[in-house]
């Protein structure tokens, strides 16, 4: 083994832990904020009350241009799934950006909740009323429903990212395709749902 390759385990562990360190920052400087700062409406229309959905779409959008001007790639999360599955054995998906994009939708979505002032917990709502509040049966049923995401976005070619922001953009027929099936499914599930809970 070279000396080049035996420093990139060592450069993806720093990297990780350099991540947690900003992560944990962050989430100490929120907890020292006066809460005079923390009653202030620009406070709470950041980072507390929910935004906009035009908002969310033109911080999105912003993100996959910004992204395809600076490092000439395309948006999309099932890419990054795959490359975590052979993270392991596949140098080259140690490298990728989507790993560190994949990170920060996980620690994003946390501190977004940890600063809007919500606490971890299991309950998850309509979840646990149509299928239980055991742990192991959430468990069981988020498995398989990843499973199926993942198989179904192998055969699609993409996932609802990769289909419904950039390739519908670009004017794909596949993904144009792809994305009203998204939102039919979508559609037809949360009507279920509703039926559901009566």
């Amino acid at each position: 083994m070279s000396l080049a390759s035996s420093e990139k385990p060592k450069r993806t562990w720093v990297l990780g832990f350099a991540s947690l360190v900003v992560v944990m920052m962050v989430f100490a400087a929120w907890h020292l904020l006066p809460p005079d700062v923390q009653s202030i409406s620009m406070y709470d229309a950041l980072f507390v009350t929910r935004w906009p959905w035009w908002i969310g779409g033109a911080a999105i959008g912003s993100i996959v241009l910004l992204l395809l001007f600076t490092e000439n790639q395309l948006l999309g999360v099932s890419g990054g799934c795959g490359e975590l599955c052979v993270f392991h054995r596949d140098p080259t998906a140690r490298r990728s950006w989507r790993l560190r994009f994949l990170f920060g939708i996980v620690v994003g979505g946390a501190l977004s909740a940890l600063v809007g002032g919500h606490t971890p917990t299991w309950s998850m709502g309509t979840f646990d009323a149509i299928f239980g509040a055991s742990l192991a049966v959430k468990l069981g049923v988020l498995t398989l429903a990843g499973l199926l995401i993942g198989a179904g976005a192998r055969l699609a070619g993409g996932c609802t990212s990769g289909h419904g922001i950039v390739g519908t953009a670009l004017g794909s027929r596949a993904s144009l395709i792809a994305t009203s099936l998204f939102l039919a499914a979508g559609f037809a599930t949360t009507h279920f749902i509703h039926l559901v809970r009566g």
